[in-house]
C-alpha cells in the first residue's frame, strides 16, 4: 500500500483526529484511515480489524485496549505541576566555558 503525506492540516481538524482517536482508542493513523475510506464511500469499519502486516508481525502490535492504556499513562507525565519528569543536564565536560 502506499504512503500519503498531508500538509499543512489546521489545528482543528488535528484536534479532532486525535479526539477521536482517544474515544475510540484507535491510532491517528486508523481514525485518518477511517476517515478517507468513509468520505470517499468505500465504508471504513472495517479499519478497526487490524491486519498485522510486514514487521508488525515480527514485532507484535497493541489492541486498541492496549493503546489506550499506555495513553492514559502517558497523559499522567503531563500533569506534573507542569514541569517535564526529567530535564537533561549537561555534563560537566559538555558545559561552556566561562
Amino acid at each position: 500500500m502506499p504512503d500519503i503525506l498531508v500538509r499543512n492540516i489546521e489545528d482543528a481538524v488535528a484536534e479532532r483526529i486525535k479526539a477521536i482517536a482517544r474515544e475510540r482508542s484507535w491510532s491517528i493513523n486508523e481514525v485518518i484511515l477511517y476517515v478517507l475510506r468513509h468520505s470517499l464511500g468505500f465504508g471504513g469499519e472495517d479499519i478497526v480489524k487490524r491486519e498485522i502486516q510486514d514487521i508488525a508481525a515480527l514485532g507484535g502490535t497493541w489492541d486498541p485496549r492496549e493503546s489506550a492504556a499506555f495513553r492514559t499513562a502517558l497523559e499522567a507525565f503531563e500533569q506534573i505541576d507542569g514541569r517535564p519528569l526529567f530535564v537533561d543536564t549537561p555534563k560537566r565536560n559538555d558545559q561552556p566555558p566561562k
